[in-house]
């Protein structure tokens, strides 16, 4: 028994050294490359592993004459590779990628990828093994997808909490916002007229934080979001008579054309768009002079509908604001009260259909948003319009 291994033993390496002597000049071109390479038999023994290949695995090149390939594979990797390997084997001068664990000496495993060539027709007389270590790649996507996966959990499990504490608030709130509303306050002095004032301003401002919530967490799940062709002249005029009042006591200059009446998007999130941007220009005016506020639908040569909404109001410093614009409770005039999450409501609802949005803005000059609502438009009018106004 033992005679019949030391023959095997004394075999295996009078192969390999005959196929190195064969393959004397290739093998030192390769060596000098620090390549990795196995190269192996048709049935998957080892013949020959470069230096660079010894260094990794910890493994000598006669070490490796007594494996086959096979021996060396993770077992969650074995019947992968075997399917590679009868492809390769089936066609002279084929390439096939493969990937798998390969066993080192120490008994742990490494990440390997390459590309596997059958040279068997070649004077190489072998399958080459062309591959790099792949262990720190691997380990790294393992680590990104654990913490992605962590986040999302999180993410989730902070969502349903907002959920919650908004769905609870609404109750308890809408009814101390009827109470507040039904109170006499003529029957309070006006010590009394001040404190209840403070509290329904407090109450209103609650409310509006809970709605922001609520509305936030919808942009982010955007699963049942209609999209239609919506009729953006109607979506305008019907935030243009919302502001009714405050666009006569102010006297707001309306300009206002249509190149295309429709845009595909969701209804809704138009007509909260467009009351943002309206409610922003009121609310941001100089008082010095009359706010003019500037609409234009227009179509570009990508068949894309442009929105350009303008206004002559205080304006945005861009270079002390630019890349905050759209964040989450960002304000730039503190003197006016807000909440600072309009533009950010407005950007998710835009962003989340395909569409973008940019702002051109100077203190004191004016503001003006360009909104591109990207897909097919119906309805060329090629007609100013006015909005009616009652």
């Amino acid at each position: 028994m033992r005679q019949n291994f030391r023959w095997q033993e004394r075999h295996n390496t009078e192969h390999m050294m005959g196929y190195a002597e064969k393959n004397k000049n290739f093998l030192t071109i390769i060596e000098k490359c620090n390549e990795l390479i196995f190269f192996i038999k048709k049935n998957g023994d080892f013949i020959h592993v470069t230096t660079s290949t010894e260094q990794l695995f910890g493994f000598s090149n006669e070490e490796y004459l007594g494996f086959n390939i096979l021996d060396t594979v993770h077992p969650e990797d074995l019947n992968h590779t075997k399917e590679r390997l009868q492809l390769v084997v089936s066609s002279s001068g084929a390439n096939v990628n493969l990937k798998f664990r390969s066993r080192t000496k120490q008994s742990e495993y490494r990440w390997i990828e390459g590309v596997m060539t059958n040279l068997l027709d070649d004077s190489m007389q072998s399958l080459m093994f062309r591959f790099n270590d792949i262990t720190d790649r691997i380990n790294s996507e393992n680590e990104q997808a654990l913490l992605i996966q962590e986040f999302t959990k999180r993410n989730q499990d902070l969502n349903q909490f907002v959920y919650i504490i908004s769905h609870n608030l609404r109750t308890p709130l809408a009814n101390l916002i009827g109470l507040i509303n039904i109170l006499e306050t003529d029957l309070l002095d006006d010590y009394n007229k001040g404190i209840v004032e403070l509290f329904k301003c407090s109450t209103d401002r609650l409310s509006e934080t809970v709605f922001d919530l609520t509305h936030i967490l919808t942009l982010k799940d955007n699963q049942g979001v209609k999209i239609t062709k919506v009729n953006v002249q109607k979506a305008f005029e019907k935030v243009c008579h919302s502001f009714n009042e405050q666009i006569k006591q102010l006297g707001v200059l309306l300009t206002s054309s249509f190149d295309c009446s429709h845009v595909n998007f969701n209804k809704s999130y138009l007509e909260s768009i467009l009351m943002n941007l309206f409610s922003n220009a009121i609310k941001y005016r100089l008082h010095s002079r009359k706010l003019e506020i500037k609409v234009k639908l227009t179509r570009d040569n990508h068949n894309n509908c442009i929105l350009s909404f303008s206004d002559n109001g205080m304006g945005i410093d861009m270079k002390a604001n630019k890349d905050k614009l759209f964040g989450l409770h960002q304000r730039f005039h503190n003197h006016i009260t807000g909440n600072g999450v309009g533009l950010f409501i407005t950007k998710s609802q835009i962003t989340s259909l395909g569409g973008h949005i940019e702002v051109k803005s100077a203190v004191n000059e004016g503001t003006t948003f360009t909104v591109t609502f990207k897909g097919e438009t119906v309805n060329l009018l090629n007609q100013n319009y006015q909005p009616v106004l009652q």
